[in-house]
């Protein structure tokens, strides 16, 4: 990077990073003021930090047992004086001029980790520029790219950037919590996935793909005869699935197999985005032609289903009602919304179950994918954790036998996906340190004379 040089007196700033946790410190023997710095190339090497470095640490453990808790999490901190123009980990500084700093972190670890922290002080003579601090996801900047962050997603339209004061986040970092004199101490998603705008521990999530891409694939056995609908893909489902996905694409169709005998009546995709949001709230709405006749159910919004949609979202609040907007002669039968819990969790386990009304062969279908006291009986076992479910949840449901169910594990892990960072503005001192010096004699007083002095960098 290159930057202009001042003919004002400067001070230049050096970084450092740190990785701090009870097994990373019993492994490594060093003192508590003396870090393994990665620079920029290969060679690293070892350096106490100086009295005007700022050190960034991480606290944290696994929230389930995996490998130690710093194996793969890695920070680094980056300076710039163009607002954001350009970054360096030790740029040249001009008395008086305003600093932003982005401590970054990257979970590259398979879990999130909590009680994490972001910590640094600032170096002596600095001053922290009001509201200025921010933490944002900027996922897809893998370590050692800091420098040059990427703010889109792979197809080029998407932003991979989210901050707290984004829409549907927490709002600005209340910064009387988090600053203590001229020390800053924050949870890595203070103000993101719903959490406090003033939390000074918490979750450091891991990487997640951007998108869960919901299918329904509605088949029907004869005009206005019974009909089928599925999300998920199931061997227990036969040839009635569906090609519900997660990836870093949203899916613009979507996939329904040819079924024999059941052709597809109507069928949608929806991209539900998972970055920085903490619920995927699920919708069902079934809705019935007439009393005990054909039943259609949806749990997603898309224009190809005309008005049969249901509004499944994704945001940081759960929702206590579903939305089933009203379909002509499609009146709702039962309808319900789970809000299903992303933070922390690697599966959406997504279940299908199909009951049909007793005794009817090919009669009416009841598909559900969610629990909800509004669905009665009627529910299925669909939920999220950090392990695979084998097999569904379709309880009994009298006088609707269960037809055909199964489950679906999204995998939401992505590993180059964990990185994020904490920002904030800090203005340069006048003078980092000034000398004075004055002439006197008997009869006179010159006037005094002061000097700036520069600290040069440490080769």
């Amino acid at each position: 990077m290159k930057f202009s040089r001042w003919a004002a007196t400067t001070t230049t700033l050096a970084s450092a990073c740190r990785l701090t946790g009870a097994q990373a410190t019993a492994a490594s023997g060093r003192g508590a003021r003396e870090d393994t710095v990665q620079p920029n190339s290969s060679r690293s090497w070892t350096r106490r930090v100086a009295a005007a470095t700022m050190a960034l640490g991480f606290v944290g453990a696994p929230l389930f047992a995996a490998a130690p808790a710093t194996a793969a999490t890695t920070g680094s901190l980056l300076y710039s004086t163009d607002n954001g123009a350009t970054w360096s980990s030790n740029p040249t500084v001009p008395p008086g001029a305003t600093v932003l700093v982005r401590a970054w972190y990257n979970n590259s670890d398979p879990v999130e980790h909590t009680g994490a922290q972001v910590s640094t002080t600032l170096p002596p003579g600095f001053t922290l520029a009001p509201n200025s601090t921010m933490v944002c996801l900027n996922p897809t900047t893998p370590a050692g790219s800091e420098a040059t962050p990427t703010l889109t997603e792979a197809d080029g339209r998407t932003s991979s950037l989210i901050c707290n004061t984004d829409t549907g986040q927490s709002g600005a970092i209340n910064e009387a919590a988090v600053w203590t004199g001229s020390t800053l101490t924050i949870s890595p998603t203070a103000g993101l996935f719903g959490q406090p705008v003033g939390a000074t521990s918490g979750v450091m999530e891991f990487g997640k793909k951007r998108y869960f891409n919901m299918n329904n694939c509605d088949r029907q056995l004869s005009a206005n005869g019974p009909q089928l609908m599925t999300s998920i893909t199931s061997p227990s489902l036969g040839p009635y699935v569906a090609g519900s996905n997660v990836s870093n694409s949203a899916d613009t169709a979507p996939t329904c197999p040819a079924a024999p005998g059941w052709p597809i009546n109507l069928q949608g995709t929806q991209a539900l985005d998972l970055l920085g949001r903490r619920y995927i709230n699920m919708n069902n709405c079934d809705r019935q032609l007439f009393a005990n006749g054909p039943q259609l159910t949806t749990s997603i919004t898309s224009p190809s289903l005309g008005p049969y949609t249901a509004g499944t979202n994704t945001k940081n609040t759960i929702d206590t009602a579903p939305t089933c907007p009203a379909a002509p002669g499609w009146p709702v039968n039962i309808s319900g919304t789970q809000p299903l819990d992303m933070l922390g969790n690697r599966y959406l386990n997504l279940n299908n179950c199909v009951r049909q009304i007793a005794g009817t062969g090919n009669g009416p279908q009841l598909t559900t994918t969610i629990t909800s006291p509004s669905l009665g009986p009627y529910t299925a076992g669909t939920n999220t954790k950090n392990s695979i479910d084998t097999a569904p949840s379709c309880p009994a449901a009298p006088g609707w036998p269960v037809n055909i169910s199964g489950t679906q594990a999204f995998d939401t892990l992505d590993t180059a996906r964990g990185a994020g960072f904490v920002q904030f503005a800090m203005i340069a001192p006048a003078c980092l340190a000034a000398q004075t010096a004055t002439v006197t004699g008997t009869g006179f007083t010159a006037p005094p004379s002061t000097s700036c002095l520069t600290i040069a960098p440490t080769p």
